[in-house]
């Protein structure tokens, strides 16, 4: 059984120190959190500690600002885009939200999420580093959720070098059309 016991703030994930510390600080308050469970819920008495996570899971670090950036309104209300590369279940965990994907509602994941608004040229984004607020990141960062943005990102790249234009003016019916060849599913 695999437990995310530990929750986190304040922690700077892009300074080494701060992660240090922060896995350490984690890993002993998983030791305590296993006691805990072993006195208080029946069915731990005997449960012991097989490992812990090889590093901090960062949930909410850097984001870009793109071309579109993804609402709450959009994650929780099926959002429908004509620039879609897949779609998401409405599945949103993080800042004290949390919906299920129990109801077959999901969302369209637009292509401009994984393209800057500016900067750097033949640039794109995936993961859960894509364009949006808090509330839509809570949907985005989930790891299937980052499939869908790599798959769009390296067929966005492969035919804007076959067809020798940026990803910014990458022809988005044709990158559509690929998706789906692949079976993905935009509808």
């Amino acid at each position: 059984t695999n437990l995310n016991l530990v929750h986190m703030s304040g922690v700077d994930s892009l300074d080494v120190r701060s992660l240090t510390s922060a896995e350490m600080e984690g890993r002993a308050n998983v030791v305590h959190a296993l006691n805990g469970l072993r006195h208080a819920v029946p069915g731990f008495e005997n449960a012991k500690l097989r490992n812990f996570a090889m590093t901090v899971g960062t949930r909410d670090s850097r984001k870009i600002v793109g071309r579109y950036n993804m609402t709450g309104e959009d994650v929780c209300n099926q959002g429908r885009f004509d620039d879609a590369v897949g779609i998401f279940p409405e599945f949103v965990d993080g800042y004290n939200i949390l919906i299920l994907p129990t109801t077959g509602r999901y969302f369209q994941v637009p292509y401009g999420c994984l393209v800057p608004e500016t900067g750097a040229n033949n640039l794109l984004v995936a993961g859960r580093s894509v364009a949006g607020d808090r509330v839509s990141h809570a949907a985005m960062r989930n790891m299937m959720a980052c499939t869908v943005t790599g798959q769009a990102a390296g067929v966005a790249a492969a035919i804007s070098l076959k067809d020798k234009v940026s990803t910014r003016s990458v022809d988005i019916k044709r990158v559509q059309a690929e998706l789906a060849r692949q079976g993905a599913r935009l509808e």
